[in-house]
């Protein structure tokens, strides 16, 4: 990296009339506009080529023209740190290439100090903003084994609203079954989970969710928990996040049965239960644009600490633009493949406690 920033030290240097130029060790000449130094490389743009991203160990010298040095850019030591200065081109008494931060001119930052430079009116390449809503439409194929063995369609629709602090999460999936061109399920389910971030490590919780199936003992089912969650990491390195978070809360579970499933039971009709509501969630980003997502639940009744559910779903995730062969409307385009399971207590022996579903996905995100 030091030799890399060395290649860099007359970024500052001379000016070029008309444009900002970069001199690779080849002697190769490149005219255009620096738009960035980041991942130890130099972003221009250019007139004939589009953008290049050159490594800075190939840079000979790089020069920008009188346009830049009027430019205010920000500068940031820390790239797993959201702070930043805003700084201008100069530089020293020896006529060493310097950053000088706005707010304090006396103040002189070393270019070798700097992770990442950019304009001051482009976007935050380390932290871009966040989109307040984003929407993701999901097709999918899959099968059960448990209770049942078939083969089923799903969709699913998400709809995230995100800020520095908060995250809502909308959601409904449909799955429609099949088994010899008899329809043997037909579930409905929506939910929502929103949850507050007073600090990085600290959160409160909401979620509701409730399903519906025509061809269960069941004609709605619905939990809502509250409670704390804690993080015990929670970063973005070079847009690929890592996390792992714990919640712990209380839960209630309400659940209507159809009539004719307890004839001359109309006790059993209805279910209302208190319960805890345990949460673990890990995700991370590979470098290979794979992201792996492991959530589980579980929601143990409070009078009954032995009965619950425990709910676990695992997906591998793969963003077609990571293949960089497809246009921008394609490369929001993800493969999903995951697995989830449900097990729920019951004392009766002759029941299959435990329902595992397996999917591929096709989802688009917008």
């Amino acid at each position: 990296m030091r030799k890399a920033i060395a290649a860099i030290s007359l970024c500052l240097g001379a000016a070029w009339a008309h444009a900002d130029t970069i001199v690779t060790k080849t002697d190769d000449v490149v005219h255009g506009t620096i738009l960035r130094l980041r991942n130890e490389k130099v972003a221009i743009e250019t007139a004939f080529a589009g953008t290049l991203r050159i490594p800075l160990d190939q840079v000979k010298s790089m020069d920008f023209d009188d346009a830049s040095r009027e430019k205010t850019f920000y500068a940031r030591t820390d790239r797993e740190n959201k702070a930043k200065e805003e700084v201008r081109l100069g530089r020293d008494a020896g006529g060493n290439p310097i950053l000088i931060p706005v707010a304090d001119k006396a103040k002189a930052l070393a270019v070798g100090d700097v992770q990442t430079l950019w304009p001051a009116d482009a976007e935050d390449p380390d932290f871009p903003p966040i989109k307040p809503w984003s929407f993701s439409l999901s097709f999918g194929l899959n099968g059960n084994s448990g209770n049942t063995k078939d083969f089923s369609v799903s969709t699913r629709l998400e709809a995230i609203r995100s800020t520095e602090r908060t995250t809502l999460k909308l959601y409904g999936t449909y799955d429609k079954t099949r088994s010899f061109n008899t329809l043997t399920a037909e579930q409905y389910i929506g939910g929502l989970d929103f949850e507050h971030r007073p600090s990085d490590i600290a959160s409160w919780y909401l979620r509701d969710e409730a399903q519906h199936n025509r061809f269960s003992d069941y004609h709605l089912r619905n939990v809502f928990a509250a409670g704390y969650g804690h993080y015990l990491i929670n970063r973005t390195v070079r847009g690929r996040a890592t996390i792992l978070r714990l919640r712990l809360g209380l839960s209630h579970s309400y659940t209507r049965h159809y009539s004719k499933s307890f004839a001359g039971s109309p006790n059993r009709l209805k279910e209302s239960d208190l319960g805890l509501d345990l949460g673990f969630l890990f995700h991370h980003d590979f470098e290979c644009g794979l992201g792996w997502n492991t959530e589980i639940t579980y929601i143990p009744l409070i009078d009954d600490i032995d009965s619950g559910t425990l709910t676990h779903e695992t997906r591998l995730t793969y963003t077609l633009r990571e293949l960089r062969r497809f246009s921008k409307r394609l490369s929001d385009i993800a493969l999903e493949a995951g697995m989830r399971n449900e097990y729920k207590t019951d004392l009766d022996p002759q029941y299959c406690n435990t329902d595992t579903t397996w999917y591929f996905r096709l989802r688009k995100t917008w």
